[in-house]
């Protein structure tokens, strides 16, 4: 027997409007007219900021990181410490600040860096790449999924930003 939300995937597959995969299976359907529609369950009640002390502070209306789901999905990271005070120094200095921000963080929220299952690192230019990757590796020696791009600008024009995902 089949359900009324039996083509639901097929409906989702081929709606003119993007809908997150996230978010897919908090979403309910109900058959109306031989139609399907689809309603986005309520967020809100699942999601519990974290605020680590040891790590940067927002710099804007965000949270450092959100548990939702069994993840801990953290914002991308600067090279800043806990006052704010952005690090001087060669690549790899930087890149090890952006990490310890990330440990700090993932320990408030009950998680630890051999957790993270994925990684973005944006960086100025690629011809930091090999700098950066020589810390990334001491902090991520599991190598989770990462991806790595260069871009035109970082905020408050830091050279590297690395965000993260980990299981709790």
């Amino acid at each position: 027997m089949s359900t009324p939300c039996r083509s639901i995937s097929h409906r989702l597959n081929h709606s003119p409007r993007y809908i997150n995969p996230l978010f897919s299976r908090s979403l309910l359907c109900r058959q109306q007219s031989r139609q399907f529609r689809i309603y986005p369950a309520k967020m809100s009640s699942g999601l519990t900021p974290i605020l680590a002390k040891d790590a940067c502070p927002p710099a804007g209306p965000y949270s450092q990181a959100i548990k939702a789901a069994g993840q801990i999905w953290v914002a991308g990271q600067i090279p800043a410490d806990s006052t704010g005070k952005l690090v001087e120094g060669s690549i790899a200095d930087k890149t090890e600040q952006c990490c310890k921000n990330i440990k700090a963080i993932l320990e408030a929220g009950g998680s630890e860096m051999g957790k993270v299952v994925r990684a973005g690192v944006f960086l100025s230019d690629m011809k930091h790449f090999g700098e950066m990757n020589a810390m990334y590796e001491k902090y991520f020696s599991h190598k989770p999924a990462r991806t790595c791009v260069a871009v035109r600008e970082l905020p408050k024009g830091v050279d590297v930003e690395i965000e993260a995902i980990a299981l709790q």
